[in-house]
């Protein structure tokens, strides 16, 4: 028990000397990472949102110091792939598959983005537009992005085969703007992200725009990858999900949500 305590003890005091260099992706990722803004004006030495916020508590109780930068996205996730080489960045975020969960370590979820169904409160209330779903979705004038995956439209929603969903849009912003005119009815898209691109000015929701969960529509968990080059990293993986609990436990991260998603 001594010689374990001992260890802890040691671990603790290496991880508390140096910084851990984290990176994320340089086109921003707001509302969980982007950089501060003022008036429009960006501020490039200050990196704010949710995220952000989680790793301010979580490092503060590691009594951890770390730094965040935005790099290209391969470039990031390259860098912690052969941190044994680079020698500097250790996390990065992102979406679990096989080949990530080969060469590095994954930490417990730490935030969620959820699928929701835009739509305008000048053409239907939420009751109208559920019905609608449920009783004639092949009414529904359907809109998405080109080029963006639509094939889980056909099973959410049961639609018919031979159902056309339009993308003609250039982005999601620009479908909100077509289902605000009444050229579109409804498009599915992460709330989160929506939401986040309006905070930083690349987005302007209509007024009219608003938006309703739907049981059966995905949510998509993020978590830390971490290099298992790294110097302890699988004591550091522990402490890190020790946190990520102690953050839904306490009910912080939903208070941190609800402070950057509005």
């Amino acid at each position: 028990m001594k010689k374990t305590v001992f260890l802890l003890l040691i671990v603790s005091t290496l991880f508390s000397k140096g910084i851990i260099y984290i990176c994320d992706d340089a086109a921003e990722w707001p509302p969980f990472v982007f950089y501060e803004r003022d008036h429009g004006k960006i501020n490039k030495h200050k990196l704010v949102g949710a995220l952000v916020d989680m790793y301010d508590v979580i490092f503060k109780d590691l009594n951890m110091t770390y730094k965040l930068d935005l790099l290209p996205w391969k470039r990031c996730t390259y860098l912690v792939e052969k941190y044994n080489i680079a020698k500097k960045y250790a996390i990065f975020p992102g979406i679990y598959n096989k080949r990530r969960a080969k060469i590095l370590y994954v930490s417990k979820p730490i935030y969620m983005t959820h699928q929701v169904i835009w739509y305008s409160k000048n053409k239907f209330t939420k009751k109208e537009l559920l019905n609608k779903i449920k009783n004639d979705p092949d009414s529904l004038k359907i809109c998405d992005v080109n080029g963006y995956n639509i094939a889980f439209y056909y099973s959410v929603f049961h639609l018919s085969k031979d159902k056309k969903i339009n993308q003609e849009a250039t982005s999601q912003c620009a479908v909100l703007k077509k289902i605000s005119v009444g050229r579109c009815d409804i498009m599915v898209a992460s709330k989160e992200a929506v939401l986040g691109y309006q905070m930083i000015g690349k987005c302007d929701i209509p007024k009219d725009i608003s938006y309703i969960p739907y049981k059966t529509l995905s949510k998509t968990e993020f978590r830390l990858f971490i290099s298992k080059s790294y110097p302890h990293a699988k004591e550091l993986l522990e402490k890190i999900n020790k946190e990520i609990d102690k953050l839904d436990k306490s009910g912080l991260r939903e208070k941190i949500m609800k402070k950057w998603v509005k």
